[in-house]
């Protein structure tokens, strides 16, 4: 969810940029008001996006083995506050929650005053006069007018030329879209900025519209003499707006066709934000991996990834960081979590997960402890260094009968030595049109993630997806292996 959140902000935020620096003084209000709703809904579906990359680092193998570690136990300590970051949610609820109140009281404010108002129908428009309310403004397609206003005035048809182009462009529909955005997005500062401008755009839009019919000399003088006070209704779209002098002053410039130039600079802005943000996926992930997984498969990696220091630090390190949760102490929740990491060719580790875990926010301390490591002595094959997907198992168990102030259960965290045939995997698979494909399951039947599958005599190979489940190419001749730390090694053969 943060990452989503970042993304969106990085999207939203850039591509109002280029609004400011292309199109803000541009005459070209459709445009205008449109870039600001695509902007607004791009910036929300380009980080769900999972587009395939186009530039793919599938040539570089990732070879998967497992740790072996000796068995090394410390005290769990009590997990630490969250605090801040309940503290952060709390203020972000607040002002939502506060901003959301108001719109809904604008929305209920609105409907009330059009179950007051006395409605008629002048030249096809939905008139509702409405007593102590100041000008003229239009929510959907009703239009709302004092009741003193006279229909004799000179100025009642300019008025109303006005608020019909509010009504027949749709302009609350923004204005709702944008108000939505503000209650989720409110900090971030481009949602403020954006209501602000489609207010004046929908300004000037309505204005163009009237023009049309009236004269801009008569316009002019009814626009400045007319009653200039705010309603305080913020889903309103009015004639009687403030802003007066840039709305005359936009009346008096002729419109002029947006430079080729910057919809192309805008239009290479919004490619590339699609490239960075959505562009993420490979094709086929696995399809070049090259998989080690026990026994004399370990021999296809000639030198295997070691923590700087040895693994007496990366003890210390992991013992020093992680904490036994407080929510699985008091659940009395114990077990094994396997993490799995890729150690990069630079020694650094990525793609920190759990391929087995036991929840209650074990999984999770596991992958932040191992996520602040440091750098390994990378892995290296004939004499390069290539890239090694490892998993480490980490056990977490409780000490019964034991609490610590905090009246929790006691635990353990234990870096299990690496278990040699306990347990024999369950495999649903078939061979056919020259590719295995099936799932892998554990001795209870739950599908097993992570578990690594290799063709004999090659070294091709992949690792189960979430749901167990796994395809790859193989030669009829050849044998495929399916192991997983824990379990006895499944040897299949095509029949």
């Amino acid at each position: 969810m943060s990452n989503y959140l970042i993304e969106l902000s990085l999207v939203h935020l850039t591509l109002i940029l280029g609004y400011w620096l292309f199109l803000k003084n541009e005459r070209q209000y459709q445009k205008m008001r449109f870039y600001l709703l695509g902007a607004t809904l791009s910036a929300l579906t380009i980080p769900l996006l999972k587009l395939p990359r186009l530039f793919s680092n599938q040539q570089e193998p990732i070879i998967t083995t497992v740790i072996p570690l000796d068995a090394a136990t410390l005290t769990a300590t009590p997990a630490a506050s969250s605090w801040p970051r309940d503290l952060l949610i709390g203020v972000y609820l607040v002002v939502s929650v506060f901003l959301l109140f108001r719109l809904l009281s604008s929305l209920f404010m609105m409907f009330r005053l059009k179950h007051r108002s006395k409605q008629h129908h002048f030249n096809g428009l939905d008139i509702c006069k409405i007593p102590k309310v100041n000008g003229s403004f239009t929510f959907f397609h009703w239009i709302f007018l004092n009741e003193d206003i006279d229909e004799n005035r000179l100025d009642y048809e300019a008025i109303l030329k006005h608020e019909k182009a509010h009504a027949s462009l749709g302009h609350t529909y923004d204005l709702l879209f944008f108000a939505l955005f503000r209650v989720v997005f409110w900090w971030l500062p481009s949602a403020w900025f954006v209501d602000k401008e489609i207010r004046k755009i929908h300004e000037y839009q309505a204005d163009a519209y009237a023009l049309k019919w009236c004269h801009i000399d008569r316009y002019s003088s009814i626009l400045i003499s007319s009653t200039l006070k705010s309603n305080g209704l913020s889903l309103a779209s009015s004639f009687h707006d403030g802003l007066i002098l840039k709305r005359l002053n936009a009346m008096k410039q002729q419109a002029k066709n947006v430079s080729p130039w910057k919809l192309g600079a805008l239009a290479a802005l919004g490619t590339l934000l699609v490239v960075v943000f959505a562009c993420t996926e490979d094709m086929d992930p696995r399809s070049n991996e090259t998989v080690v997984t026990e026994g004399e498969v370990f021999e296809k990696v000639e030198e295997q990834p070691f923590p700087e220091g040895g693994m007496e630090a990366l003890y210390q390190h992991v013992a020093q960081n992680m904490r036994y949760p407080l929510k699985a102490r008091q659940m009395g929740i114990e077990g094994k979590v396997f993490v799995e990491f890729v150690v990069e060719k630079d020694g650094s580790l990525s793609q920190v997960k759990t391929v087995k875990g036991i929840g209650a926010g074990c999984d999770e301390e596991a992958v932040r402890v191992l996520q602040s490591v440091p750098p390994f002595k990378p892995g290296s094959q004939r004499g390069k260094p290539v890239r090694v997907r490892m998993v480490m198992p980490i056990v977490f168990k409780l000490n019964h009968g034991k609490t610590n102030p905090d009246n929790s259960t006691q635990g353990m965290i234990i870096f299990d030595e690496v278990e040699t045939m306990t347990s024999r995997l369950k495999v649903d698979a078939r061979y056919n049109d020259g590719a295995w494909s099936g799932i892998v399951y554990d001795e209870d039947g739950g599908q097993l993630p992570g578990a690594n599958i290799m063709v004999a005599g090659t070294a091709a190979g992949t690792v189960s997806d979430l749901d167990g489940s796994f395809k790859i190419k193989a030669d009829h001749a050849n044998d495929l292996y399916i192991s997983f730390v824990g379990y006895e090694t499944v040897k299949l053969a095509p029949q």
